[in-house]
């Protein structure tokens, strides 16, 4: 039997008499979901890229858990769990599935009123319009260097950047959104051109989707647009420094440990990383 298809099996023995069922399995991802008083719950049993290994995930459509979040245990061990036969592959999974019926389902029910009002919160966020995505797409370079020549940016270190981008959000706090829209596209692409200088990645545009942003090698496809939109609506723009410094310091902390083991010049893969990662 199939590496898959053992996952499925045992994920579908412990968790259907839950009300769990198979939803769907995308980048070495396998996810099983139950409606529960209007509420997406989810368990989720991830490989990752390089090796035979594996990590369990929860979450309700807002909270969102790995083996710490789900037993309150900051020394719970439990990530990423190799294996090299059959065998233990079962047993790893039973082993992360175990902590489902411990302490999973009792934090999902924990979680749940908050969870609603954050959802609820979420459903009255304002979103960019297909038009902003495709401007910053298209001109995110020519944006940059207009802002970067409007306030002599040259000279500045990146911290100073930052509070700069959070000054100029903080003034356009409380105005109409229609007013704000072409500034916002403008942060954005200051803010997004810092992340690939920063981490390394490129701009991308989904033409499905209407959608643009930053596809960063080790992270994730970052929404930049999206994000300034929701810090500028939260009215809280410290959120634009925490934001930045939170996805980089995981990434370099990352990259560091690779280079220490490897030398220097290590990068990624070809087949994982579409663009080299810069010295960090």
């Amino acid at each position: 039997m199939g590496k898959k298809s053992i996952v499925v099996e045992v994920m579908k023995k412990r968790l259907a008499p839950y009300g769990f069922q198979y939803a769907d399995y995308e980048g070495y991802r396998w996810r099983f979901s139950r409606e529960l008083d209007g509420l997406i719950q989810s368990v989720v049993i991830q490989k990752s890229y390089h090796g035979n290994d594996y990590t369990l995930e929860m979450d309700n459509g807002y909270w969102f858990g790995r083996s710490r979040e789900i037993t309150d245990d900051p020394n719970c061990k439990l990530d990423f769990l190799p294996f090299y036969n059959e065998e233990e592959q079962i047993a790893v999974l039973n082993k992360l599935l175990d902590l489902v019926e411990q302490y999973g389902l009792k934090k999902l029910e924990e979680k749940a009123e908050e969870s609603r009002a954050k959802i609820k919160e979420m459903e009255e966020w304002l979103y960019p319009t297909p038009e902003m995505y495709k401007k910053l797409y298209e001109e995110n370079s020519k944006l940059t260097q207009n802002f970067m020549e409007q306030y002599y940016t040259d000279k500045l270190s990146e911290e100073d950047m930052l509070l700069l981008l959070k000054r100029e959000l903080e003034k356009i706090k409380g105005e109409p959104y229609e007013d704000v829209q072409d500034k916002l596209i403008e942060l954005a692409s200051v803010y997004g051109n810092m992340f690939i200088k920063k981490v390394g990645g490129c701009w991308k545009y989904i033409e499905r989707d209407g959608l643009s942003g930053v596809d960063i090698t080790l992270y994730h496809w970052c929404d930049i647009l999206q994000e300034l939109v929701k810090i500028w609506q939260r009215e809280d723009a410290e959120l634009i420094l925490n934001y930045y410094n939170d996805n980089c310091n995981g990434i370099i902390r990352w990259v560091r440990s690779c280079r220490k083991l490897h030398g220097e010049d290590w990068q990624p893969s070809s087949s994982y990383a579409k663009w080299k990662v810069p010295l960090m």
